[in-house]
């Protein structure tokens, strides 16, 4: 009996989290390192048998220890606090109390901290980094407008211009580069569209073919795919519910990413695949580049990142792609298990939950 209680204190000890046992008066009858590590080294001897609460206003104590009654009362319960401790760091914690009783039917009340100060501290800065993304957009969106509608003027104007002569291939690069300008300034219509979107319900979603959208994609990139001699195959690809101008962005943001970061052993090679799933389609982009490591496989989402191995690129293109299906409420990622270059994952649920809501 005594070894198991000293591996009880052993473990408890070296547990992360704060963990504590408190009688039915609220006074702490036992607490582990972690949780005794929140006060001063000289004060920790004192912390059993007390509050914690005996340095607060009546009204600050009498909420404190509310708390207590509670779970004590209904059984449990489970709560985010934020408090500092001796050296004045603030700590956010996730509480959880469950209510007991000892041998000796004794009400008792254990509590485990978890810290999570962390956790919130990236999740604060994805919120942010997501609204600095937003902004981005919305301000490059309103700022290009302008300048592509001026350059589909000036070609229509030079090709209308009864004293400018130009021969059938000049027309033709002509009329190719006013549907591009024309093409640029919807999908930035678009973008600005998916910056001010917050989920798929805002977006207007048809049924498009993926086969259609591959094939602008490789229009729209054919100097970059001309460029590095590179490859770009697809299967029969199916037609999804999706926003047509932004999964066409993704299809390119994805393509132009495997041609860019091709190994310069051999010419790019990008294939795009569909895999049925039960609920939803999966769109899978593989390629024969360097690829990417599991290290970078997330941090390579955020705004501005880019891979360790990555060279040219604002690392804006995977950010974008993130938004982008996060609006169809779906997944993106890379399986980090295949050797042959990058393969990019993309999950598009065939019923997203908001549908179903809205029916």
């Amino acid at each position: 009996m005594r070894n198991m209680l000293s591996l009880f204190y052993l473990v408890m000890d070296h547990d992360p989290n704060l963990v504590f046992v408190k009688d039915e008066q609220g006074h702490i009858v036992y607490a582990n390192r972690a949780f005794l590590e929140l006060y001063a080294p000289e004060a920790r001897a004192s912390i059993l048998g007390t509050t914690t609460v005996e340095a607060f206003s009546p009204e600050e104590a009498a909420v404190w220890l509310a708390g207590d009654r509670r779970a004590m009362a209904t059984g449990s319960s489970e709560a985010v606090e934020e408090i500092f401790d001796y050296l004045g760091r603030r700590r956010v914690l996730l509480t959880r109390k469950i209510a007991f009783h000892t041998a000796d039917g004794e009400p008792r009340l254990l509590g485990i901290s978890t810290d999570v100060t962390t956790l919130k501290g990236r999740e604060r800065s994805l919120v942010e980094a997501n609204d600095s993304l937003s902004q981005f957009a919305a301000f490059a969106a309103h700022d290009l407008r302008s300048p592509l509608a001026s350059i589909a003027t000036a070609i229509d104007t030079v090709m209308c211009d009864a004293d400018t002569s130009l021969g059938a291939r000049a027309k033709q690069v002509l009329g190719l580069a006013r549907e591009s300008a024309s093409g640029l300034s919807q999908q930035v219509t678009t973008l600005l569209a998916s910056a001010l979107a917050s989920d798929v319900g805002e977006l207007e979603l048809r049924a498009t073919d993926l086969n259609l959208l591959l094939e602008e994609v490789r229009f729209n990139l054919s100097s970059l795919i001309d460029r590095h001699g590179a490859t770009i195959t697809w299967a029969r690809l199916p037609s999804l519910q999706v926003e047509r101008n932004l999964f066409r962005q993704l299809l390119q943001n994805l393509v132009e990413n495997a041609v860019r970061h091709r190994s310069d052993e051999r010419s790019p090679r990008v294939t795009v695949r569909h895999l049925p799933a039960e609920d939803a389609d999966v769109i899978v982009v593989e390629d024969n580049g360097i690829g990417i490591s599991a290290a970078d496989a997330i941090r390579v989402f955020e705004a501005f990142e880019r891979g360790s191995e990555a060279g040219d690129g604002t690392g804006l293109g995977l950010a974008l792609c993130r938004r982008v299906v996060g609006l169809h409420a779906g997944s993106i990622g890379f399986d980090t298990t295949y050797a042959e270059g990058c393969r990019t994952l993309v999950t598009i649920p065939r019923q997203p939950a908001w549908s179903a809501w809205a029916a």
